[in-house]
């Protein structure tokens, strides 16, 4: 069987779980906000056997394209076959540290080192997950089970929730760090009625804090969160995290992708991260590759 990476006029559906940067929601929540997205398809002809979505910038006179945490191949395709004849100059941020080898083989440099993401498995039961987290973990979460704060949780509503966003953009500038525009959330939780999961807590004085999630295929990712001061004594992120992994396991998903790992900048994070028995593993670096390079015919 002889594949090649074609482009697609239309979005995709991965072959596999994947990160959300992959996934169709996130395509049309990009187009939905301006950005320019397309699509690759490894194809025989017939059939499709691996999915990348790009996002195309314009950066002067030059037309940049970008390819985070893709592409994706189904199960039994050789690993060889990730790599996508792009055009330059073009930047790829692969999934594993095998796929970036494999784009550096063929003339991509890397821009930055590797980062870590950390990610949680869902498919055993609320029994094992619970003995999974690590003791600390578990001591706060029963110390807020036993405390009196009121959760709900229910899809973000774009009308009902934009002042949680604004909290999230405070707390953002407060801490020195920047996430996607609130205009892509909301974008977002457009694309399905059960796209997102928002958990909140709440004391008598009112809400303390929140966590929201974007749900993708089998594959969720935490996307923001906030806490008011308040919120540390009462261990409500805590609270919040276990009832999601919890629903989320419920749901049927498996796999919560709690995002990168950063244990200069953001050590406290990463303890509550991998606090709740989730592993950590290497993405590829960034890569840049200035020239195009031709496709070729893959061997499967």
């Amino acid at each position: 069987m002889s594949l090649a990476w074609l482009l697609s006029d239309t979005a995709l559906q991965p072959p596999g779980p994947c990160a959300v940067q992959q996934h169709p929601r996130y395509g049309a929540a990009m187009r939905a906000i301006g950005a320019d997205v397309g699509w690759y398809a490894l194809t025989d002809g017939s059939g499709t056997f691996g999915t990348a979505q790009i996002l195309r910038r314009r950066i002067g006179p030059l037309r940049l394209t970008c390819l985070p945490r893709g592409p994706l191949l189904a199960p039994g395709i050789k690993p060889t076959a990730a790599l996508i004849p792009l055009p330059g100059p073009s930047v790829v941020q692969p999934d594993t540290p095998e796929t970036a080898r494999l784009y550096q083989s063929h003339g991509y440099r890397a821009l930055l080192t590797p980062a870590h993401v950390v990610e949680l498995d869902l498919t055993p039961g609320p029994d094992a997950l619970l003995a999974g987290l690590h003791g600390k973990w578990r001591n706060r979460l029963r110390a807020a089970q036993a405390g009196q704060l009121r959760t709900h949780h229910r899809p973000f509503d774009p009308d009902r929730d934009a002042d949680l966003l604004i909290l999230d953009q405070h707390q953002q500038r407060a801490r020195g760090y920047r996430a996607l525009p609130p205009e892509f959330t909301c974008a977002f939780a457009a694309t399905h009625r059960q796209a997102t999961r928002l958990f909140t807590a709440h004391d008598r004085a009112g809400m303390l804090a929140y966590l929201l999630f974007l749900l993708h295929g089998t594959t969720a990712t935490y996307h923001v969160g906030w806490a008011a001061p308040a919120a540390r004594r009462t261990h409500a992120h805590t609270l919040l995290m276990w009832q999601a992994t919890t629903y989320l396991h419920q749901r049927g998903l498996t796999r919560l992708d709690l995002g990168t790992l950063d244990t200069e900048a953001a050590p406290g994070l990463a303890r509550f991260k991998l606090g709740t028995g989730a592993t950590a593993r290497p993405l590829g670096a960034t890569l840049l590759r200035l020239l195009p390079h031709r496709g070729a015919t893959i061997a499967a």
